[in-house]
C-alpha cells in the first residue's frame, strides 16, 4: 500500500514536471514572437466570425430583439385583456346569483306555468359563465335545469364544470348501472 502511494506521488510530480518545461517553452516561445494583441471583446469576436462588418450578426440580433420586445407586449396584452375577462366572468356571476335571488322571492322558479324557464336562462349563457354558478347548485336543482335544457349545452356546460361535479352530475342523471333512465 506504501509503495502505490510512492509510485502515484512520483508519478505526479513527473507530470508537474513536464508541465512547468512546457510552460517555459511557451513562455520563451510568447516572447520571441513580440507582443500580442489584446483579446476580443464578444462583439469584436462575433463580428470576426461574420465578416469584416459583422453587419448579418448585427441584423439577425436586431430582429431577435425585435421579436422578443414584441412578445413582452403581445404578452402584456394578452394577461390585461385576461384579467379583464376574469372580473366581468366574476360581474356576471355575482349578478345571475342576485337574480336568483330576486326570482325564488317572487316566486318564480321556472316551473311549468310560471312564464319564465330559468333553464332557458342558463342555456342562453355561455358555458364557461353558467358553469361556476350551477357547479354551486344542489344535485335536484342541478338536475332539474340541466333536464330541461338541450343535450348541446348541458355537454358544454359539463365541460366547462368542476371535473369531479361533472362526474357526479353524469352518475346522478346515468342512475343506477345497468338501468337507462
Amino acid at each position: 500500500m506504501k509503495t502505490m502511494r510512492v509510485v502515484v506521488m512520483l508519478v505526479a510530480a513527473s507530470v508537474l514536471a513536464k508541465l512547468g518545461g512546457l510552460g517555459m517553452l511557451w513562455q520563451a516561445s510568447a516572447d520571441a514572437a513580440g507582443p500580442q494583441p489584446a483579446p476580443r471583446t464578444t462583439s469584436e469576436s462575433a463580428e470576426a466570425a461574420c465578416g469584416s462588418d459583422g453587419r448579418g450578426f448585427r441584423e439577425l440580433l436586431e430582429t431577435v430583439r425585435a421579436k422578443a420586445e414584441e412578445l413582452e407586449r403581445r404578452e402584456a396584452a394578452l394577461k390585461a385583456r385576461e384579467s379583464g375577462l376574469v372580473a366581468v366572468r366574476r360581474i356576471v356571476a355575482s349578478e345571475v346569483t342576485r337574480l336568483e335571488g330576486i326570482a325564488k322571492i317572487l316566486g318564480i322558479t321556472g316551473e311549468p306555468g310560471t312564464g319564465v324557464s330559468i333553464a332557458k336562462v342558463y342555456e342562453s349563457m355561455a358555458a364557461e359563465d353558467a358553469a361556476p354558478i350551477l357547479d354551486r347548485l344542489d344535485d335536484g336543482t342541478l338536475r332539474t335545469v340541466l333536464a330541461r335544457m338541450r343535450e348541446r349545452q348541458v355537454g358544454a356546460i359539463l365541460a366547462a364544470m368542476n371535473p369531479e361535479r361533472a362526474v357526479a352530475v353524469t352518475k346522478a342523471f346515468a342512475g343506477p348501472a345497468g338501468q337507462p333512465r
